[in-house]
């Protein structure tokens, strides 16, 4: 398949170049920690395998006249030091739209969204590090949908748009009521303050099981909790749950292919944890219909084939479509929890591999964000924000621990 010198973005990219800003970036961040120290002269090499496997990461994000598209990079991506506030704004002209960087045995992949969503950014990741294993250790790969042969041939339906597939004629983009956001003393632009709490996955699923929900359903509920916990007010506290479309429909793209849920409690009513895990439960069935997420996503669709916005030069569009995120997107939620869900490797890869992480980058309305991400025995909760308060972590994990979760706690301060 030849590569092409430019690319549309996809349906759900459209939104991230509108909101960039000096400060602040759509990004997100994939760790993954080895048994010993990197070799990053092998990484390297790994790296330069592996991108002709994944043709969409080979290029930079562009500003044409009516809209942003991507533009084929003819250079070779290079390993980067990591850095104790990762997933900072930089010049995303003329780069490629991720980074990879490492400390002594781990390998992080920062992400700008409009480049793939988490399921593409996960796929990225263990395919760089099965290559990378296989190099150094001369091991055996057994691959799969996510974990990627770099001597495969690309498909045409990895590259696509899989929202314009599966988009029907009618849809309508669904409106809420702005939601309450947490306040605290902001940090510094260059600031992002994280925290991850480890606990075994099973202890988790045992205690989610005793309240008949799954683990999302269980920790989004929990998050609610302890936000409630904190603030009296007559708002709604919302829960933003992406959704990874491709459980819905038939599709490996490795482009943006995510939705959402939002999913909360008023916050001037008093809940206890039985009642807010039975309304999640509820909400998250109803989200979850199939009807009512292709309404959302055709309506999406709908909006950007619109002849009048298509006609609106870049320069003046990107304002109201900055506008129309900071109301419809951040403006509805509270805080974001998003589940990449538990990665599981094939023997000897699983060998190697002791830990991984996923980490969501500072937003530009809401303070926070939370992500778990699973990996043999442990479950990995990671808060991030840009406010120097962390009442909410403390919360959220003193109620786990009541509970009789052990749980070892790590932060980048």
């Amino acid at each position: 398949m030849n590569e092409k010198d430019w690319i549309k973005l996809d349906n759900a990219a459209l939104i991230y170049p509108a909101i960039l800003s000096r400060k602040l970036a759509s990004m997100f961040r994939l760790t993954i920690t080895l048994s010993e120290d990197i070799d990053n002269n092998i990484l390297q090499e790994a790296l330069i395998k592996i991108m002709k496997r994944f043709p969409t990461f080979n290029y930079s994000l562009k500003e044409g006249f009516f809209w942003c598209y991507l533009e084929k990079i003819n250079k070779t991506p290079r390993i980067e030091d990591d850095v104790l506030n990762p997933m900072l704004r930089k010049d995303l002209d003329k780069k490629y739209m991720f980074r990879v960087r490492t400390f002594k045995n781990r390998i992080a992949i920062e992400y700008f969204h409009s480049l793939t969503d988490g399921t593409g950014a996960l796929t990225f990741l263990l395919s760089l590090t099965a290559e990378y294993l296989k190099m150094k250790y001369n091991i055996k790969i057994k691959y799969s949908n996510l974990v990627l042969n770099p001597k495969d041939k690309p498909t045409e339906e990895e590259m696509s748009d899989s929202f314009l597939k599966y988009a029907r004629k009618t849809g309508a983009l669904e409106h809420e009521k702005k939601a309450y956001h947490m306040k605290g003393t902001k940090e510094k632009p260059n600031i992002i303050n994280i925290i991850t709490g480890k606990m075994n996955v099973d202890e988790v699923k045992k205690i989610s099981k005793q309240y008949n929900a799954s683990i999302t359903e269980f920790i989004t509920s929990m998050i609610l909790y302890s936000i409630k916990q904190m603030v009296k007010t007559k708002k709604q506290i919302k829960v933003s749950v992406p959704i990874n479309l491709r459980n819905i429909y038939k599709t490996s793209t490795l482009r943006n292919f995510s939705s959402y849920m939002n999913v909360g409690i008023n916050g001037s009513e008093d809940y206890t944890l039985n009642e807010i895990i039975g309304s999640v439960k509820t909400q998250l069935k109803e989200m979850s219909e199939e009807k009512r997420i292709n309404a959302k996503i055709s309506g999406n669709v709908k909006l950007m084939k619109n002849h009048l916005i298509r006609r609106i030069p870049m320069f003046i569009k990107k304002h109201f479509m900055s506008f129309a995120e900071a109301r419809m997107g951040d403006g509805y939620i509270t805080t974001t929890f998003s589940n990449l869900g538990l990665v599981k490797l094939d023997a000897p890869m699983n060998k190697y591999v002791t830990d991984m992480n996923f980490i969501l980058g500072n937003s530009r309305g809401k303070p926070g964000s939370v992500t778990a991400i699973g990996y043999g025995d442990n479950l990995y909760i990671t808060f991030s924000r840009k406010i120097k308060e962390s009442e909410l972590e403390r919360l959220f994990f003193t109620n786990l621990s009541k509970m009789g979760l052990d749980i070892e706690i790590e932060s980048n301060r």
